[in-house]
């Protein structure tokens, strides 16, 4: 098994156990709507148009999705002059604050438990590593590239 297909692998494993053990930080959301909270936190210019497109979900079952993430005040339309787009409203925006300390927490805990506990100086080094190679990944990249 070479570096890259371990740490892949160990990138994602980390990611679906933090990940099952803070699903709760996500306030009952499905899937689906998880997805389309981030794609709008994510800052880029989103519409109910583009959405469905960005998610490679079916538009039929996107906009149900939308519209009970607007009904429960996680996100709204803004009129920016060229259009309606769509941002995280402050009730989104906290619960994202919630989800990231949910995940720092498991973080910790997992660091402290394991045998041997890892050091604050080796989370720093990792973060930074990762940081670096996701900053230098190429829009689009594919595993065919």
């Amino acid at each position: 098994m070479t570096v890259h297909v371990r740490l892949a692998t160990a990138v994602a494993t980390l990611v679906d156990r933090m990940d099952e053990d803070t699903s709760e930080a996500w306030d009952s959301l499905t899937g689906l709507q998880v997805l389309l909270v981030r794609i709008i936190a994510s800052g880029d210019h989103v519409d109910r148009a583009s959405l469905a497109m960005v998610a490679r979900t079916a538009r039929a079952a996107t906009i149900p999705s939308l519209q009970s993430l607007i009904r429960k005040g996680m996100v709204a339309e803004v009129d920016d002059g060229g259009g309606t787009r769509l941002v995280l409203a402050e009730v989104g925006r906290s619960m994202l604050d919630d989800v990231e300390r949910a995940r720092a927490a498991w973080l910790r805990q997992a660091a402290e438990e394991a045998d041997p506990p890892v050091r604050e100086a080796d989370l720093a080094r990792a973060a930074s590593l990762l940081e670096h190679v996701g900053s230098g990944a190429e829009e689009g990249l594919t595993a065919a590239s």
